[in-house]
């Protein structure tokens, strides 16, 4: 049987069980019949793979305590200890701008259409256009991954006097389906920091257990003078994809401490600023950023022969990469996050999704990056440390060679 001990849990192998009712049936009787096709070989086989069944579901239980190896509902039973669930599907966001009359006000909900998928987006929170015109954040009223391509957010579902049009520069960044074991065991390990009193990891917690939320950034700089980056000295920078504005500052208002002050550069783009109260009752201005969406443009060169249909797969599965959708929790040894707020893609990381569809088939030639349609030649894309790298199945090209 299982044995569980100090030094963990291990089981017997249905091979191994099966060598041990064999010896045990010959010492009994060395001429007893126990071939594979007699009854009492049959009846060996038969007992050798219960035994081997309940083993094995002795190491599932054993697992199922820890949360680095729980999944399923025993994963959702581990984490309520740190006060987390599994979050619903997250909706996908964008930045939206408006052209219109100087001075006219697009109020928080105002919606989208996307022209190519009639899905509606709401804007997360009232604008007035300036200069001709506003840039505002948008979520998607239909939760999961619903993409958005370039320019396809152009249709304004109901009229505002003064305003013109509306589109968006880059792809939308996708939501999410609900959450999986493997994004949630991420959150979870560190969500564990929430009660911590390092603001840092406190904040990240509780920003990134709030529903909607897809991805959380924050840096810091503890420095005396300006860093890399350009935020000022002794100032931490929020950045935060998705979710609802007011319960994002509340989030970030509760843990706030003294010390390093929240970054407002007026240098960086998709500012958000609420005038809040602190749990002590002292008036806060809280700061946080939306990540600038970066499309990725991809080209993807392939040799072989491959069945109808491939080139939309690989598509497929470059979002789906990029996007945490596409490794279960057993696919150790690749990346199951996809990419964040600041990580720079490079082209060999796509190498990964392709060769998953292509197989085979053939092998891939080359794969090149661009953030521009035209200029599709490099091997790394740097959406910079505000920056979001999205991808969009319109924007990736399959070609056979």
């Amino acid at each position: 049987m299982a044995t569980i001990n100090e030094h963990g849990a291990t089981a017997i192998t249905l091979a191994e069980y099966m060598d041990r009712l064999r010896a045990a049936y010959l010492a009994i009787d060395p001429d007893w019949n126990i071939e594979p096709e007699s009854p009492d070989g049959q009846k060996l086989a038969i007992d050798a793979e219960l035994l081997a069944n309940l083993d094995e579901a002795v190491i599932h239980a054993y697992h199922s305590v820890d949360p680095n190896s729980a999944v399923g509902q025993q994963l959702d039973r581990i984490a309520q200890f740190a006060a987390i669930t599994r979050q619903a599907a997250t909706p996908s966001t964008a930045i939206v701008t408006f052209q219109g009359v100087e001075g006219a006000q697009i109020p928080v909900g105002t919606q989208v259409r996307n022209a190519a998928t009639d899905t509606l987006w709401a804007t997360e929170e009232p604008v007035t256009i300036e200069g001709g015109s506003a840039t505002v954040g948008v979520s998607c009223e239909t939760p999961g991954p619903e993409p958005a391509s370039v320019g396809a957010l152009s249709v304004l579902a109901s009229p505002i006097s003064g305003v013109q049009s509306v589109t968006n520069e880059q792809a939308a960044s996708l939501g999410r389906s609900r959450e999986s074991d493997v994004l949630f065991r991420v959150r979870r390990n560190r969500s564990v920091a929430g009660p911590s009193n390092n603001q840092v990891e406190s904040m990240y917690a509780g920003l990134a257990n709030l529903d909607g939320v897809n991805r959380v950034r924050i840096y810091e700089n503890d420095e005396n003078v300006v860093d890399g980056n350009g935020l000022s000295p002794h100032s931490i920078a929020i950045f935060v994809d998705g979710g609802d504005v007011d319960e994002l500052g509340q989030a970030i208002a509760v843990r706030k401490n003294p010390g390093c002050g929240l970054n407002a550069s007026s240098d960086i783009p998709n500012k958000v600023q609420l005038g809040l109260t602190t749990p002590r009752g002292s008036p806060l201005t809280v700061t946080f950023f939306r990540p600038e969406s970066v499309t990725g443009y991809v080209r993807v060169e392939l040799v072989g022969s491959f069945p109808a249909g491939t080139e939309g797969e690989i598509r497929a599965a470059i979002v789906d990469y990029a996007n945490a959708a596409l490794f279960d929790a057993e696919g150790v040894g690749f990346n199951r996050t996809g990419f964040g707020i600041g990580d720079r893609v490079a082209a060999g990381a796509l190498y990964t999704p392709v060769n998953r569809v292509i197989g085979e088939n053939g092998y891939v030639a080359s794969i090149k990056l661009g953030t521009d349609p035209s200029d599709i030649d490099q091997d790394l894309i740097d959406p910079g440390f505000n920056g979001l790298a999205v991808f969009d199945e319109e924007s990736i090209e399959v070609v056979v060679l």
